[in-house]
């Protein structure tokens, strides 16, 4: 028999997940927080501010309201570098079917490296994996009046070892975008859901999340500025609390095949901060580059003393 018990297993692979990236609070931890990652490179080099952000398939799993906003067929596919040995892909399409709609649909895998089994007498039996898996399929429409609604449903799995747990959950969003003042709002809640199997006796609950979001496209200036508010439903010790987690983005269009990026995440500074030396924990950059109808994202987020992950994502538009 392993010397650390399946339930052991998952408890070490999530604390040391949530460490590396910084995504939940020390109150409150849940199964299933990978689903907290950035989805893109230009979301997470923008902070995560993304639950207003138009025409990008990506925001299918920020907002799937946004999917009505997406005006061709997309294509998008994401490698996410974690620190260690910790790496994620996100592969999304997002397009219009007549008859149906704005429909997207996405996968993204998380492995989180080789680990090594040990019995009772410490000695080396052989190696074993974790891995997480989640596949979306969304839709939005039209609402009138420059307002949009949108849901997803969801599979999520997770195994770890010879053990493994599902859940199904669903995602419904709204947004309003006003193109003649450049303003957009939207509201999401993600992840309403259950497990179906769990590693252990219990079920465990799944990350619920209600982000509400604003953006503006400044006049006379090709910079798009977004705000958000994340993880509204965490448990805090004082109201006020709730609003800590925000994330703030700002997207510059130098020319038309250049832009560059840069945001804030005040949850992860909270969280990744190292001793008493916030240093640039919580902020990010990056730039995108559009040739011909594909467009090539690179986002960095900083995690100060613990180090930095990359985002690398290609966009193709049909």
């Amino acid at each position: 028999m392993p010397l650390i018990s399946g339930r052991v297993y998952h408890a070490v692979i999530a604390g040391l997940f949530l460490l590396v990236t910084g995504s939940a609070c020390a109150q409150q931890t849940y199964v299933y927080d990978f689903l907290h990652n950035d989805a893109s490179a230009r979301s997470a080099a923008m902070g995560g501010a993304f639950v207003t952000i138009a025409n990008d398939p990506n925001g299918l799993y920020y907002n799937p309201a946004t999917l009505s906003t997406v005006d061709s067929t997309q294509a998008s596919f994401t490698y996410f570098k974690h620190l260690l040995d910790i790496n994620s892909g996100t592969a999304t399409v997002a397009t219009t079917i007549e008859g149906i709609g704005h429909v997207g649909f996405g996968v993204s895998y998380t492995s989180y490296g080789s680990f090594t089994r040990t019995d009772k007498t410490g000695q080396e039996i052989g190696d074993f994996g974790a891995n997480d898996i989640e596949a979306v399929i969304g839709w939005g429409t039209e609402l009138g009046e420059g307002f949009s609604a949108g849901l997803n449903g969801k599979a999520i799995f997770s195994s770890i070892d010879n053990l493994s747990s599902a859940a199904l959950a669903v995602d419904g969003g709204l947004f309003y975008r006003d193109t003649s003042i450049r303003f957009q709002a939207g509201v999401s809640i993600l992840n309403l859901g259950a497990q179906v199997s769990s590693f252990g006796v219990d079920n465990e609950k799944l990350p619920i999340d209600l982000r509400i979001g604003v953006s503006h496209q400044l006049r006379g200036l090709p910079l798009l500025v977004a705000l958000n508010f994340n993880r509204l439903l965490d448990e805090t010790d004082n109201f006020g609390d709730r609003f800590s987690s925000f994330s703030l983005g700002g997207e510059f269009t130098l020319s038309k095949p250049l832009r560059l990026r840069i945001g804030y995440n005040n949850r992860v500074r909270q969280d990744v901060a190292y001793g008493d030396s916030k240093g640039l924990s919580g902020f990010s950059g990056g730039v995108g580059i559009v040739v011909k109808g594909y467009r090539f994202d690179y986002g960095f987020n900083s995690y100060d003393k613990i180090g930095g992950v990359h985002h690398i994502s290609v966009n193709a538009m049909f």
